[in-house]
């Protein structure tokens, strides 16, 4: 469901790790903060120059801002990673914006995500003088990256707001490779990380090409991914659970590498039968599912039009109409939802758009419905989960053979806050006879 809508509730939502914590994850940046609490309602604007060296395999990289307010709360936020395509060649990017009211920091980051090369290059942040009708540029500390990288000059590697944790499958450095100005430019650089994988295939199903990867051996184990995210959301998963099991990991329409229709609407309906077909290329007649937000959501539309098809299910952050999305949370899906379509000039956000339609909208289900489900199943949730608590403890009740587990200090990304405790949860269920 949920995770990753242009990194929005990621970066909004996500709970604080310790300082210089090594992470999991397929994604990473690179940021500098800049006080601006003297600089309130001002206009800003941020440019860089980025490329990348990934051989068109779907990864990317975005330039990215977002203002943290006096209240400790988030404000301006624009993540070009998702709105921009970049390409083997400079270029230069442009973040426009106001310093919220009551603004603290200025986050001016570098973001790449999945496996490739990814340059950046003479970061510049200016603010408008009203007065003069003049764009005057605030020094960044090492904004060419000329300098050594280190904890003095202001950049720090981290993907939580002012916390520093290197990303495992990354490596940031500065490089002397065709910089873009001067004689060195940042470098920020993934490996081995699920998703844009060699071994990679695609199979057509339902009028669209689906992305897969397979690790492992055993009986098959689906692992379906959330809204705005692809199979690399497992990341903290495929180890652990390709020691016994077939993991088959696949992105759905729209999302990472797999193909989009833009002329049939996108619902649940429709992803189901996607999955379906696909289970039925592979020749896979039964299967357990692991799914985590709208993935567990097709979990459950998957255990109630095909129960031969699936063995058990384990759901994480589910729910089963919109209004199980705390009040808040949803709001602010339609209001994302609402300034996207204000800035939809060129079709840019069309998907974004479709994609939050998707969690606002649907699934349509009613709690009596969820008793034609016949397949143990196990429903998770963080005790901070955007998920109800009391909409994950009726879905956990009206199935017949349901169990609850609402893991505490966690919110609606628990396979990747707790990922030791999640997959042993959900491999003592699978495996429980």
């Amino acid at each position: 469901m949920k995770k990753n809508l242009s990194l929005f509730l990621l970066l909004f939502h996500m709970l604080i790790f310790a300082q210089n914590k090594t992470l999991i994850s397929n994604w990473t940046s690179y940021v500098q903060s800049v006080n601006v609490e003297d600089k309130q309602n001002q206009n800003f604007r941020v440019t860089a120059k980025m490329r990348k060296d990934n051989n068109n395999n779907g990864s990317n990289c975005g330039i990215w801002c977002r203002v943290d307010k006096t209240d400790g709360k988030n404000g301006f936020f624009e993540n070009q990673y998702y709105t921009v395509q970049a390409t083997n060649e400079w270029k230069i990017y442009e973040i426009k914006g106001v310093i919220d009211p009551t603004g603290k920091l200025l986050n001016i980051g570098a973001f790449a995500q999945d496996n490739g090369d990814f340059y950046f290059d003479d970061f510049k942040l200016e603010l408008f003088n009203g007065k003069s009708k003049k764009w005057i540029e605030v020094p960044l500390k090492n904004s060419g990256f000329e300098e050594n990288l280190n904890s003095d000059n202001n950049w720090y590697e981290g993907i939580y707001s002012g916390e520093t944790a290197h990303i495992k499958h990354f490596n940031i450095e500065s490089s002397a490779y065709q910089p873009a100005s001067g004689k060195k430019s940042l470098l920020i650089r993934g490996r081995n990380i699920i998703g844009t994988m060699p071994e990679g295939k695609f199979a057509d199903v339902n009028g669209v090409k689906l992305y897969y990867e397979i690790y492992g051996e055993g009986e098959p184990l689906l692992m379906l991914h959330g809204n705005g995210q692809s199979i690399s959301a497992f990341i903290n998963q495929v180890e652990d659970f390709s020691r016994k099991y077939k993991v088959i990991l696949v992105d759905c329409r729209g999302r990472g590498k797999s193909a989009y229709d833009k002329n049939k609407e996108l619902t649940f309906d429709l992803q189901t039968e996607d999955l379906k077909q696909f289970l039925d290329k592979l020749g896979i007649k039964k299967t357990k599912i692991l799914g985590w937000s709208d993935g567990g959501i097709l979990a459950i539309s998957l255990a109630l039009k095909y129960p031969e098809l699936t063995d058990k299910i384990a759901c994480s952050g589910a729910n089963i109409f919109p209004e199980g999305i705390k009040d808040d949370e949803l709001k602010s899906l339609k209001e994302y939802k609402a300034s996207l379509v204000s800035s939809n000039r060129n079709h840019q956000n069309d998907l974004l758009i479709d994609l939050l339609d998707l969690d606002i909208k649907y699934p349509n289900w009613k709690f009596e419905d969820l008793k034609n489900i016949q397949c143990p199943s196990l429903i998770i949730a963080g005790d901070k989960d955007m998920i109800k608590t009391e909409h994950t403890v009726k879905i956990a009740e009206f199935i017949p053979k349901g169990q609850l587990a609402v893991i505490p200090k966690s919110s609606h990304f628990v396979p990747e806050e707790k990922p030791t405790i999640f997959n042993q949860l959900v491999l003592d269920f699978f495996e429980d006879k």
